[in-house]
């Protein structure tokens, strides 16, 4: 039986989510975005995300890091004021594939699904998500998601990519669906 955690994000805990992320893109976005950009470049960009990032004042970005025995396994970040007019942006939402199955994406959005719910009641909750990332796309399906909005996003390695809107209009229908998931 594994020891799982959830912790807040910390002062200093740039280079952790720097190195998550760039774990989590290397494996799930390997064929979609540049094998050069993956591969060279793509930690740079990462530490200098989250070095801003953790360099914004408190309450810009509420992350959570899961940790499974004391090892980083994944976080979450919410960015709320990223596009209020739809809600709040669920900006990140990843759990190394080492550690897959044991429950962690579940968990870290039944933290995410709390923090909206007490920060910003009646607000929605949206994530956007590559068309391709089917794997993902399930699962925001099976957490009672609704694909949204189909557009074109920009990124990294200067790729173009298909991505949907998932939105959860009912946070806390979402919190109790976690719950009897749990």
């Amino acid at each position: 039986m594994s020891d799982i955690t959830l912790r807040p994000a910390r002062p200093g805990d740039d280079t952790l989510l720097a190195s998550l992320h760039a774990r989590s893109w290397q494996h799930a976005y390997a064929g979609q975005l540049p094998a050069a950009f993956l591969h060279d470049e793509l930690d740079d960009f990462m530490a200098e995300k989250w070095a801003a990032r953790l360099a914004e004042p408190a309450g810009t970005y509420r992350i959570a890091i899961a940790e499974v025995d004391g090892v980083a396994a994944g976080f979450v970040c919410l960015w709320p004021a990223a596009e209020p007019h739809k809600g709040v942006y669920l900006d990140n939402l990843h759990v190394l594939s080492a550690f897959q199955g044991l429950g962690l994406g579940r968990r870290l959005m039944a933290w995410a699904a709390t923090e909206v719910q007490q920060g910003w009641p009646q607000q929605p909750m949206f994530l956007y998500v590559l068309a391709a990332n089917k794997q993902a796309r399930a699962v925001y399906q099976r957490m009672g998601g609704f694909e949204t909005i189909h557009q074109d996003v920009a990124m990294p390695g200067n790729v173009i990519l298909p991505a949907m809107q998932v939105t959860w209009q009912d946070v806390p229908g979402l919190q109790a669906l976690l719950q009897r998931q749990a």
